[in-house]
């Protein structure tokens, strides 16, 4: 099973909803389309099973606030550098019956070599309750994210404080400082 990455409107509304039949109360708009990529810069990456369904799928983009500040021309102002050195591992998921077969590793390890290549520095995201908390916890352990303490925000990373808008308290964040790539 090959990774391939959505770059449709098609393909994009497809990982939408498969994303949204395996986590809870995503925006309609939770992905975005592609004619978003230069606000967003989100990267979607799929896995399809034989029978040519989605079996795995993720986004990781810019931080809400961050791309908001593009779409508003406020960007530089507010982030400088820091604007294209993070992405945010929003959403991940796979199919239940292809679980424990490495797809989730596969995509994190795929994403990551894409985003060092794109020059991002830091990579994060949360965890929010009615996942699979403690499974995940241990799966972003294993993949070398820094998994802080149940409530505890994000430290400083890129000399900018990330506290991004959130609709739930997550649970838990995670973040990893991804290595330059020569």
């Amino acid at each position: 099973m090959e990774i391939a990455y959505a770059s449709s409107d098609e393909e994009r509304r497809e990982v939408r909803d498969f994303l949204a039949k395996h986590i809870d109360d995503i925006a309609e708009t939770a992905v975005p389309a592609p004619s978003m990529d230069y606000a967003f810069k989100p990267l979607v990456p799929l896995i399809r099973g034989e029978d040519g369904q989605i079996v795995a799928a993720a986004l990781t983009c810019r931080a809400l606030l961050a791309g908001s500040a593009v779409i508003t021309g406020r960007a530089e102002q507010m982030f400088g550098t820091a604007l294209d050195r993070h992405s945010e591992l929003d959403l991940l998921a796979v199919a239940e019956g292809a679980r424990g077969d490495g797809l989730g590793t596969r995509l994190v390890h795929d994403l990551e070599s894409k985003l060092a290549a794109q020059g991002v520095r830091v990579w994060f995201g949360n965890v929010t309750a009615g996942n699979d908390v403690e499974r995940l916890r241990a799966f972003y352990s294993r993949l070398g994210f820094t998994v802080l303490a149940d409530g505890q925000p994000l430290p400083p990373l890129l000399g900018r404080q990330w506290a991004p808008p959130l609709t739930e308290e997550p649970v838990f964040v995670f973040y990893k400082k991804l290595a330059r790539q020569s």
